[in-house]
């Protein structure tokens, strides 16, 4: 009975499916760029713009629109039919897109109070994504990857929102996010730890000094500030101990390109 109540329903989801946007794919990684830092100092650090930042469009279904709810059976079906542990936490990984897509579009639309309960879940996707990929550093380093984008369009849907509580909503999530990879970075052995930092750096440097820029916010109130300025510290924390070398290696290829750059004019 239980079997033939999901055919049914994956079968009614497929008929509406052009109300559906595509699945989500792996996100490119844009163009890799380097900071112009000499000690890893945050305000040397380059801007979004020069670490890749990407856009990755918004939701044609989202909670807002009458919809939505067919979207919620659909990604029950989804994840009920993922098998193993990649699966659900590549599934996982691709509902949290989902999240900042209809993010996006509550923008879009003005109704951004609908955008910190959809960021509530990104956080919950985001979590449980780390879960499965747990046991497998080849998959924790592409859920790594792919949440160090997730910075990127964070920062950008930052500075777009007006509402205050949708503002602090996508400040949250920016702060889990960050400290998702800093906790992963840590986690792994020496050579998928070297390969996940590789990958991430330069996108947590910079959430890190998202932070820092707000964590001296006049928008913000006394206990908002003090909370945010230990989440400096302890990111700022996490890149001494892990993410300086590499930094530093993108900060001198950087100056080498410069100077070839200068020779040639």
């Amino acid at each position: 009975m239980r079997i033939t109540i999901v055919l049914a329903v994956m079968v009614f989801s497929l008929a509406i499916a052009p109300c559906f946007e595509a699945i989500a794919q792996d996100l490119p990684s844009g163009r890799q760029s380097s900071t112009n830092s000499a000690d890893v100092n945050l305000d040397d650090l380059g801007t979004l713009d020069e670490s890749g930042a990407i856009d990755i469009g918004e939701s044609l279904i989202h909670p807002a629109s009458p919809l939505y709810f067919l979207k919620a059976i659909r990604e029950k079906i989804e994840m009920y039919i993922a098998s193993s542990n990649e699966e659900k936490a590549i599934t996982e990984i691709e509902f949290a897109q989902r999240r900042l897509r209809e993010t996006n579009a509550l923008i879009k639309i003005k109704k951004q109070d609908l955008i910190p309960q959809v960021l509530e879940r990104y956080k919950l996707h985001i979590k449980e994504a780390g879960n499965f990929a747990s046991r497998n550093d080849e998959l924790t380093i592409r859920v790594g990857e792919a949440v160090a984008r997730h910075l990127d369009v964070l920062q950008r849907v930052y500075d777009a929102v007006g509402n205050p509580r949708a503002k602090a909503a996508v400040r949250a999530a920016l702060e889990r996010a960050e400290e998702h990879n800093r906790m992963l970075v840590r986690k792994l052995e020496l050579i998928p730890q070297q390969e996940l930092i590789r990958k991430v750096a330069l996108r947590q440097a910079l959430a890190c000094k998202f932070m820092m820029r707000e964590a001296s916010s006049s928008a913000l109130n006394d206990t908002e500030r003090a909370f945010l300025s230990d989440k400096v510290k302890m990111c700022k924390e996490g890149i001494r101990e892990n993410l300086q070398d590499e930094l530093n290696e993108i900060r001198q290829k950087r100056m080498m390109m410069r100077m070839e750059s200068g020779r040639s004019q």
